[in-house]
């Protein structure tokens, strides 16, 4: 029985400092960490808004590598204009092929709906006499993260992403909301 006893009290002095280390433990930790969380969240939107500001007043010129070089996270993300990442199948996507390479706007087309599940428009060919040197990915209003996010899939750099032109390399449209405009950077002449 003295064993016994002593080994209860043993256990119950090992729970009873367990409990107020853990219990200190947690408060430390869960105080650091709302802490440390807090401050990056409010620096990021507090640059972001300026950010935002500053790019709004640039309406015309292209968004610089830093936001390129970062694919959009999740549909929390929001894009110079004001978009969001659009599900795939609701992006209606165009691919005109500016080259002289037969079948590579459908192949293009192919990849974005099969791989990564776009709604690809029937494919067009570019009506401007020359072949673009590079690849562009344009969007209108609202889609500027899916055209990056198309952008990144079939390697056109970030800084050929741009709002839809006024000029159009195409004759229609067709109610796409991101046109691809292949190069001979993508595909050049064999």
């Amino acid at each position: 029985m003295k064993i016994a006893g002593k080994g209860i009290l043993l256990l119950g002095f090992f729970v009873a400092i367990g409990v107020i280390v853990l219990q200190e433990g947690f408060n430390d930790a869960s105080t650091n960490s709302a802490s440390s969380q807090e401050t990056p969240v409010v620096e990021e939107e507090s640059e972001s808004s300026s950010t935002s500001e500053t790019e709004s007043s640039e309406e015309a010129s292209p968004v610089g590598d830093d936001v390129s070089s970062a694919p959009p996270s999740s549909t929390e993300s929001v894009g110079s204009d004001g978009s969001v990442l659009h599900p795939p199948a609701e992006v209606r996507i165009l691919v005109a092929n500016g080259t002289n390479v037969s079948g590579a706007a459908s192949a293009v087309k192919e990849v974005l709906v099969s791989d990564s599940g776009f709604n690809g428009l029937a494919p067009v060919n570019d009506t401007s006499e020359e072949v673009p040197i590079e690849s562009f990915v344009y969007y209108v209003n609202g889609y500027e993260l899916d055209a990056r996010s198309v952008a990144m899939i079939i390697n056109v750099p970030g800084q050929n992403v741009l709002p839809m032109p006024a000029a159009l390399p195409i004759t229609d449209l067709s109610e796409a909301n991101i046109l691809v405009l292949l190069g001979s950077d993508l595909y050049p002449e064999e």
